[in-house]
């Protein structure tokens, strides 16, 4: 009977045993935190968000370990649906998105870079209203206007003219309403979208690029 009772008390200590150390390593282990696999940009050009992401990550961690201690409440997986743990995994979700908020931008800048994009066009990345999955828009609006900057003469255009800034051109129009062919070469229905574009944005409308008219076509054409 006493070998029975030892026994019986063995068990009920392991149980309890187990489960006070699978509460402490599902909070105390390196998986009960927080910490991201991507790879930031931490020379961003705002080192202010550099601050406020990491802060961002020691709250959202924080209020982990705190919702559990306090509600007992494991926000990141619970375990039942009342109002408390709704309430309690809410502010986790919010917590969470403004973590991921910053990373986003962190992540997308240091993709920039590695890129061989400098700041300049990062912030102007940023200022265009521009989100990741417009990036490729961004760089090929970005290589159209250094293209026709590395040589105005040969971009400004004139009726004839057959290469792929046309075509790229005739695109944009094309997504603006403008029912011209796209073909890349510069006909004269081209020219009159060009000039009808100009008109509307008040610009002189003689049907040429120059670098005001690009730069009102490509800042419109996200």
């Amino acid at each position: 009977m006493k070998q029975i009772i030892i026994v019986l008390l063995s068990i009920i200590l392991l149980i309890l045993g187990f489960n006070l150390y699978h509460n402490y390593k599902r909070f105390h282990s390196p998986g009960s935190d927080y910490v991201s696999n991507q790879k930031i940009d931490s020379n961003y050009h705002d080192q202010t968000t550099i601050l406020n992401y990491h802060q961002a990550i020691e709250d959202l961690n924080g209020y982990v370990r705190l919702s559990w201690a306090t509600n007992d409440v494991d926000v990141r997986n619970p375990d039942n649906n009342s109002e408390n743990t709704k309430a309690v995994v809410a502010i986790y979700t919010k917590k969470l998105a403004a973590v991921k908020c910053y990373e986003d931008r962190l992540v997308q800048s240091a993709k920039m870079k590695n890129e061989g994009l400098n700041d300049k066009d990062i912030i102007a990345f940023e200022e265009s209203g521009c989100k990741g999955k417009e990036y490729d828009e961004f760089i090929k609006r970005k290589f159209l206007m250094d293209t026709f900057k590395n040589n105005p003469e040969k971009y400004s255009l004139k009726v004839g003219d057959f290469n792929s800034f046309v075509y790229e051109l005739q695109k944009i129009l094309v997504k603006k309403g403008y029912k011209i062919p796209v073909d890349g070469l510069f006909r004269d229905i081209t020219l009159k979208a060009v000039g009808a574009f100009q008109q509307k944005k008040g610009l002189f409308p003689d049907g040429k690029i120059n670098t005001v008219t690009l730069e009102y076509l490509l800042r419109e054409s996200n």
